[in-house]
């Protein structure tokens, strides 16, 4: 008789987000597909918007998705040693583009995140997921505190980074090391010599700027979903905030945030597109993403202020340091692009999604 298999569990740590708020519907959407973990928290670091704005982002896509059992915790507010930044240019005023979805703070669970972290990793070593989409503040003080962290841990997953890449920030630097080098340099430091299975799995911006999700895709997901197409298009008249008229609230969000997305990927000549990291690292988590990796060390620029947050690897041994990182440098987005429309579909099929 073969082995149970290990319940899987999943921890997103988060700065909520347009492509964040993707990556939760879809975790949502997986598990009731019965393909993804259980969503044990949500926790959040400043970085697209206030660390507590994008709590109340995270909890309202998880409750108008029917998950309003699942905890979200406001973690780290500013980096280890620099002010708080947000981005509003890229994802809106509070974080969730044209998207305008009710807000409860009495949702947020009064708990420390990194408390929370150690808690569920002690109590159930080498079954839950960290999944970070943010930048590296709160894995860095969960390191500090708990340097086993990652042996605890089934395993880690970061979007974050660029090498020999443009950066979406600076011309080096991708925007989750760029808010905070501080921690990402911590955290690699702190995985150096690891065995390859728990060192973390890295999703940088040269693998998740491959993932370019257009208004045909969109309407093709509504389309599966049960919902009516949107065709939103670069010549459209520019409304602030919610247009989306899809049938079903879900669906309505998630055509409204994305516009937003459109629109800014078009202002920055980059096409009517909206680039979804951290649905990518989502799916990696998960293991759902077809992804190929490579070990190699990595290590990021935290003191230039020119290149503050440049990320570098180095695969051929010229610092003769052992490994910190495994490198995705590859993945299909039809693949990732056709798993994300089942997973709404599914949140949308579901019948407990709420409007309120």
């Amino acid at each position: 008789m073969r082995p149970r298999p290990t319940p899987h569990r999943l921890i997103a740590d988060v700065d909520t987000g347009i492509d964040d708020a993707c990556a939760l519907l879809h975790l949502i959407g997986a598990r009731r597909l019965g393909v993804g973990p259980e969503i044990v928290a949500v926790t959040t670091t400043g970085g697209n918007a206030t660390a507590r704005d994008c709590a109340l982002n995270s909890a309202a896509v998880l409750d108008l998705a029917g998950r309003p059992d699942v905890p979200v915790v406001v973690g780290a507010e500013a980096p280890l040693r620099r002010p708080a930044v947000t981005t509003p240019e890229t994802h809106g005023e509070h974080g969730l583009g044209h998207a305008r979805l009710p807000q409860d703070p009495a949702r947020l669970a009064e708990r420390d995140a990194v408390d929370l972290w150690l808690a569920e990793l002690h109590a159930h070593p080498g079954r839950t997921t960290l999944l970070c989409t943010a930048p590296l503040t709160n894995l860095a003080l969960a390191l500090r505190a708990e340097p086993e962290l990652p042996r605890l841990a089934r395993s880690i997953v970061i979007m974050g980074g660029a090498f020999y890449y443009p950066g979406n920030t600076t011309p080096t630097a991708e925007w989750n090391t760029w808010v905070d080098p501080d921690a990402a340099k911590e955290v690699f430091a702190a995985c150096e010599g690891l065995p390859e299975e728990q060192l973390p799995l890295l999703c940088p911006l040269e693998t998740t700027e491959r993932f370019a999700y257009t208004p045909a895709l969109l309407d093709a997901l509504l389309h599966d979903a049960g919902a009516r197409p949107v065709r939103w298009g670069a010549a459209d008249e520019r409304v602030a905030g919610p247009a989306a008229d899809t049938g079903h609230p879900v669906t309505d969000a998630l055509a409204d945030a994305l516009r937003f997305y459109f629109e800014f990927h078009h202002d920055y000549d980059q096409g009517y597109i909206a680039h979804l990291h951290d649905l990518f690292a989502a799916q990696v988590a998960t293991g759902q993403a077809d992804a190929v990796a490579e070990p190699t060390v990595v290590d990021v620029e935290a003191d230039s202020e020119l290149l503050r947050g440049t990320t570098v690897h180095d695969s051929r041994d010229i610092w003769g340091r052992r490994p910190n990182a495994r490198r995705v440098t590859g993945g299909d987005p039809s693949q990732v692009f056709a798993a994300f429309a089942q997973a709404v579909a599914a949140v949308v099929g579901s019948g407990e999604s709420t409007g309120r």
